[in-house]
């Protein structure tokens, strides 16, 4: 008789044996069927070229599908921070951990590097949890918190399926690899600004929450935004600044307004009508404005953009999903001072005089730039390294189970 947990072991590596299959064959078909000529890639771009990506992972997925099957891997034991220096039992289990990952090194021979001290955090393994935490989107500190223990932890079955719906979700690179694009990938918290193989711009962004999650598309910036006005949605109006008073709402800017656009008093009312829908707060442009003093226009069905904020110090958490589904930009000046560098009459003081004050001014993009929103949990970058992201919004389970 196959008892409870045995049986859910032999579920469970049955579902990552379909689930590798199908990936492989997925990429397969699109590798079969592919006419492009293999990409040259420089060192700061963000991903490997396409085919080198499909290759690789393929590679990560059946070295994380062996430790799954092969039963020698065993989670890091809770206890205190482990700091370079130490001596403590689990510093073990952490070494071992970290050669089954790929980022403690091996001898020449493949095989595990004899150590006077298995028990010692010394200067090989900081450099190994370095490495690791820079693949995780953790902070390279090299301590092993509970932040870092957490996805030290991640059982290898569960990196699989990851890395399986990755490679069904990744048919090809978001866009023309040589073209100009501003590619964003949700689970990362990260913009970049690409141009013929190489990063021009990259900053950290706040996307939309789990149950205001962020969509995916590709579409292309058309405008900027100076000093933007912010037309507040129904829902925020009724739940998130009624609730603050007449006084505070007057005090941060915003008007009443008529769908026409047209002000009107705040009177008993008037607030009736906004709390049905048939009347809208509006907020002036300036410096105190939520949309900050840049907006980026990407037109799209979900009425999504991109801004600046008010709220910096919200960049500096590292999970970043946090908005109702638009996305907040660290460094919305340089990505503006960029995209618009080749504009006519454009110079570097421009910027400056265009976010002054309170005047609401657009500018079209004489050459718009493509924009993709991704949503890539695993990748490989151009150094070769796998990286992984927390699933924020669970994404990864639906793709697998549309075919399973």
């Amino acid at each position: 008789m196959v008892s409870g947990s045995a049986s859910k072991r032999v579920a469970s590596i049955a579902v990552l044996s379909l689930a590798i299959a199908l990936a492989t064959t997925t990429t397969n078909s699109a590798l079969s069927t592919s006419s492009q000529a293999p990409e040259s890639v420089s060192e700061n771009f963000p991903f490997s070229s396409w085919q080198r990506q499909q290759v690789l992972m393929h590679e990560a997925l059946a070295r994380y599908a062996t430790l799954a099957t092969a039963n020698h891997w065993q989670p890091l034991p809770s206890g205190q921070v482990l700091k370079p220096g130490m001596q403590n039992s689990r510093i073990l289990v952490l070494r071992e951990q970290l050669m089954q990952y790929g980022d403690y090194p091996l001898d020449k021979d493949h095989t595990a590097t004899v150590v006077a001290d298995p028990d010692l955090y010394d200067q090989p393994l900081k450099q190994a949890v370095k490495r690791f935490q820079r693949r995780h989107g953790l902070q390279e500190h090299g301590l092993v918190d509970e932040q870092t223990r957490a996805q030290l932890n991640i059982p290898p079955f569960q990196r699989a399926k990851t890395l399986a719906a990755n490679l069904r979700r990744q048919q090809k690179m978001p866009g023309d690899p040589n073209a100009r694009r501003i590619v964003i990938n949700l689970p990362e918290f990260t913009l970049r600004l690409l141009s013929a193989g190489r990063e021009q711009l990259r900053m950290r962004v706040i996307v939309g929450k789990p149950n205001q999650s962020t969509p995916q598309f590709s579409t292309q910036l058309t405008w900027v935004v100076f000093n933007p006005t912010w037309t507040v949605p129904h829902s925020i109006s009724v739940h998130e600044l009624l609730p603050k008073g007449i006084a505070q709402i007057k005090a941060d800017n915003y008007q009443l307004i008529t769908q026409r656009g047209t002000p009107v008093a705040f009177s008993k009312k008037n607030l009736r009508a906004l709390r049905l829908g048939t009347l809208a707060l509006r907020q002036r442009g300036g410096k105190n404005n939520t949309l900050g003093r840049i907006k980026f226009i990407i037109p799209n069905r979900q009425a999504i953009f991109l801004h600046d904020t008010n709220a910096k110090h919200l960049f500096n958490q590292e999970v970043r999903a946090l908005s109702h589904g638009c996305i907040r930009l660290e460094l919305p000046e340089a990505l503006a001072q960029l995209i618009l560098a080749n504009q006519r009459n454009w110079d570097d003081g421009k910027l400056a005089r265009m976010i002054t004050g309170q005047r609401t001014r657009t500018v079209a993009l004489k050459n718009p730039v493509a924009i993709h929103i991704i949503y890539w949990t695993a990748w490989v970058d151009a150094q070769g390294l796998l990286h992984f992201r927390p699933d924020i919004y669970g994404f990864d389970e639906a793709v697998l189970s549309e075919e399973l």
